[in-house]
């Protein structure tokens, strides 16, 4: 008889393994402590999660929530440019560009996709309960908790504050600016909207976001932006649970490997972790289906936690000064070859 997974969370993962799931015609259900989804600001998918979104059919959907977004680069505080990446350069390494779409959207046609019928909303996993429960319930996660109760996390010594503006900005200023401990960003959105952030290095209960020192478009952007709808998150490294399954519980996505927000990898690896074990579920019996996951899992995304936590350290301390002089004499060629590795259309294969 094929496996009937539980999910844990109705979040990003969850809900793309439950549609991976289904695709292989395993009954799964759906559960979340949340009385209703939504909120969020918006999501920069890379190429290696749209590829996995069309291994299970659904990418092109996706795409269509979503600006397409090749150029840009690199800026310093001052709006000088560090690097200006070539789109057509940028599109043949990669395989496409990246989409920037709205988190809400996002969720909204991941829901429809899955069925309403299959998520319970107002579901408190107090333990993990199920014959096979799959744990996409995020950073604090019980399902990790339960595999692994040592898991600690730390301050990573940051504030980030993201919102969506009503405002629309010239796409050749996409990409991010290395400020004085900080470092903020600018991605243009469907509808005439842009996504922004800004972070601060400091105290957990500094007060923002602080937007004035930032180059045009961010002070205007931030102005434009209802104050309700700024998000403000202090960031945090979390280890990663030394284990993720113990032959009826997985963890995928934030649950398995929550990381620094630097690299916009997070939802990416994620959308990567869900297709991937759904297709091993669908393979074989779920203690391999979880063993061969983890084993190929942990390769695919250890390293990319590592970087992550290696760019916020120094983007937040006296060494990101150095990183615009370092940046200027990298070529271009082995800009885009590490770019590829992690977030190009052949990136997830590799794992799979």
């Amino acid at each position: 008889m094929p496996p009937a997974p539980v999910v844990v969370g109705a979040g990003l993962a969850g809900l793309t393994f439950a549609l991976a799931a289904l695709r292989h015609d395993l009954e799964v259900t759906v559960q979340d402590e949340r009385a209703e989804l939504g909120g969020g600001a918006a999501l920069t998918l890379w190429p290696n999660a749209l590829a996995a979104l069309d291994h299970v059919g659904w990418g092109d959907a996706v795409r269509d929530l979503g600006e397409p977004v090749a150029g840009g680069g690199v800026r310093r505080a001052d709006g000088a440019w560090v690097r200006r990446l070539d789109p057509s350069a940028t599109v043949r390494a990669l395989g496409e560009p990246l989409r920037v779409v709205d988190r809400g959207e996002l969720q909204s046609l991941l829901l429809a996709a899955v069925g309403r019928d299959r998520v319970r909303l107002g579901v408190r996993a107090q333990s993990p309960e199920g014959d096979l429960v799959v744990g996409a319930d995020g950073y604090r996660s019980v399902v990790a908790r339960h595999l692994d109760p040592s898991m600690s996390e730390t301050y990573a010594g940051y504030v980030a504050w993201r919102g969506v503006a009503p405002l629309a900005v010239d796409p050749a200023l996409a990409g991010v600016v290395w400020g004085e401990r900080g470092e903020a960003g600018v991605m243009p959105m469907r509808g005439g909207r842009t996504y922004w952030f800004v972070t601060s290095a400091g105290a957990e209960d500094q007060i923002g976001p602080p937007a004035a020192h930032w180059p045009d478009p961010l002070p205007d952007l931030v102005a434009a932006t209802g104050r309700e709808a700024i998000l403000r998150h202090p960031m945090y490294d979390r280890t990663m649970p030394r284990r993720w399954h113990d032959g009826r519980c997985v963890v995928i996505g934030d649950a398995a490997h929550a990381m620094q927000p630097g690299l916009g990898q997070g939802g990416c690896t994620a959308i990567e972790d869900a297709v991937v074990l759904a297709d091993l579920l669908a393979a074989t019996d779920p203690v391999t289906a979880f063993t061969q996951f983890e084993r190929r899992r942990r390769r695919r995304v250890a390293p990319i936690v590592r970087a992550a936590r290696t760019a916020g350290d120094t983007l937040h301390s006296s060494r990101g000064r150095l990183l615009a002089p370092v940046a200027r004499r990298v070529p271009q060629p082995l800009v885009l070859a590490a770019l590829r590795r992690v977030a190009g259309r052949s990136a997830w294969e590799a794992a799979a």
